[in-house]
């Protein structure tokens, strides 16, 4: 079920969603629709990629996260990996 919204656009935002709404024929209603559950979706997002930043930096504060400098990795990398059979 659709839910009618009432919103103010600038007037040129609102004849550029109305532009490409023409072309790619669809209403105004689909691009804002469209334009809206991107941004959601991203902002999701991007508060998931903060959220595990901050368990990360949280971890390291309190000591429970393992922290190597770049010689420490670069110098794990080059050492042979043992194998298992």
């Amino acid at each position: 079920m659709l839910t009618k919204l009432t919103i103010k656009l600038p007037e040129e935002l609102r004849r550029r969603a109305k532009a490409v709404a023409a072309l790619r024929g669809e209403t105004v209603s689909d691009v804002i629709r469209e334009a809206l559950q991107n941004y959601i979706a991203e902002a999701f997002e991007e508060a998931e990629d903060v959220r595990a930043i901050r368990d990360i930096e949280s971890r390291i504060t309190y000591g429970t996260e393992a922290v190597s400098d770049w010689n420490e990795f670069e110098a794990g990398l080059d050492a042979p990996q043992a194998k298992d059979h």
